[in-house]
C-alpha cells in the first residue's frame, strides 16, 4: 500500500513553566483536554504509568470550512521516554505522524519544541501543501493556549 509523506513540522515557544513541571503536564496526554481545543475526550487504554508502550486513545474533531465538524478517534502511543523529551505515534484513519516533544529550561520558563513527521495513508491532493500551514497553525495556537494556562495557574496536574 502507498504511503503519502509530508516534511516535518516545527514549532517551539516558551512557557512560563519549571521544565520538570511542564513536562509531568505535557507527556500526561490526558491533560490535552485543558489545552488542546480539538481534543474532546482522553483515556488511557493501555498501560498504568506513561512510559513506552502506553497507549491513549484521542477523540477530537477539525472544523472544516464551511462548519462543518469532522469527529474522529485518534491511537496515540509513547515509543520512547527520556528527561524532558517524549516520542508519540498517533495513528487515524486519515494519516500516522510521528511526534518528538522536548521541554528544557529556558530563562524563567521553559522551551517547548514540537516536531511532527506525518505519512498520509491515501494519497492527499493539494492537503499534501496545506497540512504543513494549517498543522502549524494548530500547533501554535495549543503553545499560546497551554502558555496561557500556566500565566492562570489553571493546570490541575
Amino acid at each position: 500500500m502507498p504511503t503519502y509523506p509530508v516534511g516535518p513540522i516545527r514549532v517551539s515557544a516558551h512557557i512560563p513553566a519549571p521544565a520538570d513541571v511542564l513536562f509531568a503536564f505535557v507527556s500526561d496526554t490526558r491533560n490535552d483536554l485543558q489545552w488542546c481545543q480539538n481534543v474532546e475526550r482522553v483515556e488511557m487504554v493501555r498501560g498504568d504509568t506513561i512510559g513506552p508502550g502506553t497507549v491513549f486513545r484521542f477523540h477530537q474533531h477539525l472544523d472544516r470550512p464551511g462548519g462543518e465538524r469532522m469527529q474522529f478517534d485518534v491511537d496515540v502511543e509513547v515509543i520512547e521516554m527520556g528527561e524532558g523529551s517524549i516520542r508519540w505515534q498517533a495513528d487515524d484513519r486519515f494519516q500516522t505522524r510521528d511526534i518528538a516533544l522536548t521541554v528544557e529550561p529556558d530563562g524563567t520558563g521553559s522551551r517547548i519544541t514540537q516536531e511532527t513527521r506525518a505519512v498520509f495513508k491515501r494519497k492527499p491532493g493539494l492537503a499534501r501543501w496545506i497540512y504543513p500551514m494549517l498543522a502549524r497553525r494548530i500547533f501554535r495556537k495549543q503553545f499560546r493556549d497551554l502558555a496561557a494556562l500556566f500565566e492562570t495557574g489553571g493546570q490541575s496536574r
